[in-house]
């Protein structure tokens, strides 16, 4: 049996080129708990929404400001964690005048600091649109995951 990197999704070839190494990228560093640079950022456009949960992040500094919340190496409550990327659908009728619209399937894991371990599935929606310099980046991002476990262990820390 061969293994696959985690961030390269199952169907992979069927990802427009100009966003799977982009989202493979975001994926990598979104769940490096030491980043210092914040490269997961570089998916979003400036004024991107990102839905986890009951209270939306708005533009990039929302957006560090919630996963810095949430992931942290010693602080936590979330000191690591890793997606698995499973499959990328696009979005029929979600592309053109410079947008893309996918929706992504996989798994991740959560190590909180008390060191317990909460697995989830997860599926996302993604609406992607060109930035003026032909490059895709998120306009709106909602994640769909049971989140139920997780924020109880949180809670339970």
């Amino acid at each position: 049996m061969t293994s696959r990197d985690n961030y390269t999704a199952a169907n992979h070839s069927a990802i427009p080129d100009n966003l799977g190494p982009r989202l493979s990228a975001f994926f990598r560093s979104w769940d490096d708990a030491h980043t210092q640079d914040h490269a997961y950022l570089n998916l979003f456009a400036p004024d991107a929404k990102l839905v986890f949960g009951p209270t939306p992040s708005v533009g990039r500094d929302a957006i560090r400001a919630f996963r810095g919340a949430m992931v942290h190496p010693t602080n936590g409550p979330v000191v690591s964690l890793q997606h698995t990327l499973e499959k990328v659908f696009v979005v029929a009728g979600g592309a053109g005048n410079g947008r893309q619209e996918i929706v992504l399937t996989g798994s991740i894991w959560y190590k909180l600091k008390n060191g317990r371990r909460v697995d989830a599935d997860f599926a996302s929606s993604m609406v992607f649109a060109d930035n003026g310099q032909g490059e895709l980046q998120a306009k709106f991002y909602e994640v769909y995951v049971d989140s139920l476990e997780l924020i109880t262990a949180i809670k339970e820390l």
